[in-house]
Order: structure tokens, then sequence, then C-alpha cells
């Protein structure tokens, strides 16, 4: 039975906070597992320190290296590349990162243009260009010697903290997005507002968010810091929610797609020892079960299980559930933006707000920051909290409230000659050796604009103690990233397939203006998967007889 696995893309708007740069809207089947079990980098050396024995037997190359990230730090940046050419005087590195907004179609537009100048991206949002293989396999890459360290790449690399498994790795297969840290979506919030409406704890319940929510609408503030427009509610925080509170309805998906013993997908050993388990919220980890993708498309057409919309009481409930979440957002919330959020909460205007660990070194900075507080100056500093998702009770309810907690960086090399490749995997393997990510370390501790999200999926790194110390606070609550699942693949309409996601997002902002009752979104929902089913399983590269035998591979497709 031939071994499988999933290249790892993600389609997401990025937070405020620079480094989280993306989480998903796509999914596959890369492994993942607690951070608890990952191993912590050791907090007895500094960013310096981490850098002090590195071999130098990196050969001297020659050309140049453009780099165009996505809502990164231009000075983070510059400083890695400057460390870059110190090593390596032959290449020119120039840095010229842009915003988030836009981002997609500047890119897409260099390939449309010919061969495009960038070489380094951000490379999540462009899924089609990925199976147009256009970015360098990394799979190949991880077995050559990383000449920073004096060893094979791959042995300096978390390769299960970054969700890849090289033993289940297929013919097929290819990874184009190396991701080295980890994020982890939180809340973070305003334990002053808390404090004073009355609220002396974080919130561990829905009941227990939405009680305290209440306090803080009625003292003339708003509870949930979040923007509202369509970026936002298909791939952004708010699309975040949507798919994170789907999850805990519709955990029995794992029944219907998971690869069955005829399966191309089976992983003897794996999938054979497998027990269904709603207690452990690594249960359908991509590293304990395999998920066949064709007999999700199959269940979606058949409208099997958690995969039927209308008429569902699981979907019900969780649609009243989370339009009453929403309830709480700020005034006008179709028209606000990300910046727009953010600045309320900075400002002191908004209880709480959907952040990353990150936020523990950035808020200090925004504060002081004018731009970032909108309000012409410096904002007074407040004592802030994280806490897990809440979880929503009831009687539909199959789990716990899990979070998103994913590999991220999305970086990749688009593909030209063998020279050009070099060059960019030579920077790579700079960049996560120790030195070269000491050199990160150090920038993003003297950087406005930049933050650690998580722990770095880098075997030989060694974090400053105070960075060890306040990712060990952030408890894995599990994880509702990379599956192919009905709420990754049909809360916000049918799989990423753009003619659904707007069709969505139109009925979404109905919904939640009242404008139509919760069985008419479900059936407006239902409606828009069944009209779309077709072309979305095209652009996917699937044909309707692939649905006939989900146990067989479908041919490769150009």
């Amino acid at each position: 039975m031939k071994k499988r696995t999933w290249m790892k893309t993600f389609i997401c708007s990025a937070l405020v906070i620079s480094l989280l740069s993306a989480c998903s809207s796509n999914n596959n089947n890369s492994a993942s597992k607690p951070a608890s079990e990952t191993p912590t980098p050791s907090a007895s050396a500094s960013a310096s320190e981490s850098a002090s024995a590195e071999p130098s037997g990196a050969p001297q190359l020659t050309g140049k290296l453009n780099i165009s990230l996505s809502n990164q730090s231009q000075d983070l940046w510059n400083a890695v590349a400057e460390g870059y050419m110190k090593k390596q005087p032959g290449v020119k590195v120039t840095v010229e990162n842009k915003p988030a907004q836009g981002y997609k179609e500047w890119l897409t537009a260099q390939f449309a243009a010919g061969t495009p100048d960038v070489d380094l991206a951000t490379i999540n949002e462009v899924e089609g260009l990925q199976k147009d293989n256009k970015f360098v396999d990394m799979y190949p890459l991880f077995d050559k010697m990383n000449p920073y360290t004096g060893k094979a790449w791959k042995e300096s690399l978390d390769l299960e903290a970054m969700g890849v498994n090289l033993d289940a790795v297929g013919a097929n297969d290819h990874y184009y997005t190396l991701n080295f840290e980890s994020v982890q979506i939180v809340w973070v919030y305003n334990k002053e507002i808390f404090a004073k409406v009355g609220v002396t704890e974080a919130p561990k319940t829905f009941n227990e968010l939405t009680a305290a929510f209440d306090k803080v609408k009625a003292a003339g503030l708003t509870p949930l810091a979040i923007a509202g427009d369509a970026t936002s509610v298909w791939s952004g925080q708010a699309g975040w929610l949507v798919r994170i509170y789907a999850d805990q309805y519709l955990r029995d998906y794992i029944n219907v797609s998971r690869s069955q013993e005829q399966d191309y997908s089976f992983l003897p050993g794996l999938d054979d020892n497998w027990k269904y388990d709603l207690t452990n919220p690594y249960n359908d980890s991509n590293s304990n079960v395999t998920k066949n993708k064709v007999r999700q498309w199959k269940a979606i057409k058949d409208k099997e299980g958690p995969y039927k919309i209308a008429g569902n009481p699981q979907w019900k409930a969780y649609a009243e559930n989370l339009k009453k979440l929403f309830s709480y957002t700020p005034d006008g919330f179709f028209g606000v933006n990300e910046k727009q959020a953010y600045n309320l909460f900075l400002s002191g205007k908004a209880a709480t707000m959907m952040s990353s660990p990150a936020s523990y070194w950035q808020l200090p900075k925004d504060f002081a920051e004018a731009d970032k507080s909108g309000n012409g100056g410096a904002v007074k500093p407040f004592e802030y909290g994280f806490f897990n998702m809440p979880s929503m009770e009831g009687p539909e309810v199959m789990a716990p409230a899990r979070t998103i907690q994913i590999p991220i960086g999305f970086y990749g090399l688009v593909s030209k000659d063998a020279v050009q490749n070099e060059i960019g995997a030579d920077f790579l393997m700079y960049v996560t050796s120790p030195e070269g990510y000491g050199v990160y370390l150090e920038a993003i501790q003297n950087s406005k604009d930049a933050a650690l999200s998580g722990s770095p999926a880098l075997k030989d790194i060694k974090l400053p103690e105070e960075m060890a110390k306040a990712f060990a606070n952030f408890e894995p609550i599990g994880n509702t990233e990379g599956f192919y699942s009905a709420a990754n693949n049909l809360a916000r309409g049918l799989w990423d397939y753009q003619p659904s996601v707007q069709d969505w997002v139109g009925s979404i902002q109905k919904y939640f203006a009242g404008k139509i009752t919760t069985d008419e979104y479900l059936n407006d929902l239902q409606k828009n998967v069944d009209k779309n089913f077709e072309g979305a399983l095209k652009e996917f590269k699937y044909e309707m007889n692939d649905l006939v035998t989900p146990e067989r591979e479908p041919p490769v497709r150009s």
C-alpha cells in the first residue's frame, strides 16, 4: 500500500502582529502534536550565544536574492540579510516586504508577467501556483548538508513539530512552504476592564464569556475587538472563530473522512491502530490517523453525517451560538478592518481580541506607537492577560473547544535555475541555523514591529530565558487546523472556492444582521455548497468519477 502525506498550504490573512503572518483556511494532512510534546528549547543561552559555534565551510556563492514577504518587519529581515551577506559576500540580498492587503494579487501578477523578480516569498495564499510547481520542493533539500551546521538540514529541523513525516512521502508529494515556528491562537484581554465590570477570572466556558461580555457592553465598551471585513470573515480572525467553534459540533467528521484499509492513503501500523476518542483533543491529529480527501468530497456530495448542513441540529446549535458571539463585535462590524480593531483594544476601548503569544512582547511596544494607537500619540499601558478558547456547551456539542496551533512561516522559494535555487536554499539553511536564527532573534528583541509567535521548530536553538518561560505558560488544548473536516471546509463556504466564499460572506452578513433566520442561513449555505460543488471539485483537480471509487488515488491532472 503506497504511503502518503499531504502538502501543507495555508490561506489566511495576517494579524497586526507582523510575525503572525498567516494561518489557514486551506487544509491538509500534515502531522501535528501538542506543544507539550515538542522539545522545549533550552533557556540557558542568549541569542548571541546561540550563534557562537557555527561551522564556516559554506561554499561561496555569487548572485542576488530578492526577498518580498507578506506583512513582515522590514528591519527584521534587513538584519537577517546583513548577517547572511557577511557569510556570503558574493550574494546581494535585497528586502522589500509588502503589506498583507493585496499581497496575493501582487505575487500572482509577478508570475503572470513571466519569471518573477522575487525569490523568497510568502506563498500560503497561492495554492494554484503551488499545484503548478512554481516553487522549490523542500523535500529533496532536507537530505542535503547544511553548511552552517555541518550536518544534514533535516537533523537540525524538528520535522514533527513542522508537520513533516518523511517516511510517508509519496512520489507525488511536495513540500513548498517552509514553516519553522509555531503559533497558537489565544484570547487576549484587558484585565483592568474585566476588573472594572466585576469579572475577576478569565472565562473558561462560552456562557462565562458572554456573561462577561454583557457586563462590558453595559459599561459602554466593546467586548470583542475583531475585524468584520470580507477578508477577516473568510480567512482572518473572524474566520478562525467560525471554524474553531464549528469544530466542537462536527468532530465526528473523522469517521467519514479517515482512510479505510483499502484506500491508497492508508498507512499500515498507523491507521489500523487508531480508535475514535473524543476525550483526546489530538485524536484526529495527522500524526495519529490519515485522511482521504476523496472520501471527504464524496461525503459533501452525499451529505453524509456532519457534511449535511440544512436540517442538522449540530449545525443549528453552532450557528446560533456563533451569531451570539458576533453580537459583541464593534459597531459597524462588517466595515471594520484589522488595524481598526487592534486600535480599539490597544487604546483601552475594547475588552478582548484574538491573537497569539506574540502579543506578550508586542503590546508593550505598540502602546508607545502613535500610528498604531490611532490616537495621535502614545496610549496608556494597561495590564493584560491571556486565556484559551472558552468551550461552547449544550447537548449538540461533541467535545471541548480546540484552537489553531500550527507551524507557520509559509516561506517559499520561486523555482528558477539551479544556481538561483541553490542561493535561496543556502539562505534558508542559514536562517534556520543557530547563527542565522540568533541574528533573527536579536533583531526581534530590538524591533518595534516584530515579535516571536511561538517556539521555533529548530532543534539546535536556545531561546533567551524570558521567551522560553513565556511560551511555557500557554497550555495546549488541541488543534483544529490542517484537517479535511466539515468545520474547515464547509463553515465558510465550500473549501475556499471563491464563488462559494463570496456567496457565504453575503449570507453570514445577513444572518448576523438579523435579516434571515438560522434555518434560512443554513439552507442558504447548503444551496451554496451544492451549487458550487462541481466547480470547486474541478478547481482542486478532481472529477465526479473519482468519487465513485474513493479508495483509488485520482490521477495527477494539469
